[in-house]
């Protein structure tokens, strides 16, 4: 394990995601500068003598990750975005199937803990909405884990499934991370990928 300094969002998401590559539930992982854009309008102009007059500008939107997801994930990490609908719930990841290469594939926007941040100008929602409208392309929120203890947590990534070995120490790899909690509930339940995978597969029996 390496040292960090102030990792983001997206880097504590490749450490969760290198740990699924390692164990083979991930092919591959494509970040930028290799994630496409996707066009979303593009734009509006009028002619203004012999120049156009920009009435609206065009907007694109990038996604922050993609996963293109083993088989062995299926029904632990993912069940399929047009799967049946008692299964939506089954699994963390809602993927699509791509003909070209025969694999299933998730968008991925990192979000920080409340999810509220802009993507793009305007509220994440709008964009994925829109998103779909244009290409039919779902691009699937994660959240790491919650600023503080709720309740329900099934929409976050490491409550829902497993807590990446490197968050369990500081970034110095001094000592154990201390786990925050609000009046002694913690806000994450760490689990191991091999705790989570058990768990699931104990689940489906």
């Amino acid at each position: 394990m390496e040292k960090l300094t102030n990792p983001t969002q997206e880097e504590w998401f490749d450490m969760w995601a290198e740990e699924l590559l390692v164990a083979g539930y991930i092919d591959e992982l494509v970040a930028h500068p290799h994630v496409p854009t996707f066009e979303l309008f593009p734009g509006y102009s009028k002619p203004y003598g012999k120049k156009k007059n920009t009435i609206m500008r065009p907007v694109s939107y990038t996604p922050d990750r993609i996963i293109r997801w083993n088989a062995k994930a299926a029904g632990i990490f993912y069940t399929p975005f047009d799967g049946d609908n008692e299964d939506w719930d089954k699994c963390y990841f809602k993927p699509q199937y791509t003909e070209f290469g025969n694999y299933y594939y998730s968008l991925i926007e990192v979000k920080g803990p409340t999810g509220n941040q802009k993507a793009y100008g305007s509220d994440f929602k709008f964009t994925q909405k829109w998103l779909w409208a244009n290409t039919e392309q779902y691009v699937q929120k994660v959240m790491l884990m919650p600023a503080k203890s709720l309740k329900k947590t099934d929409q976050y990534l490491w409550n829902s499934t497993f807590t990446p070995e490197r968050f369990l120490w500081t970034d110095k790899l001094s000592k154990l991370r201390t786990i925050p909690s609000t009046k002694g509930v913690p806000k994450l339940i760490v689990k191991t990928l091999e705790d989570f995978v058990s768990l699931s597969k104990t689940k489906s029996l």
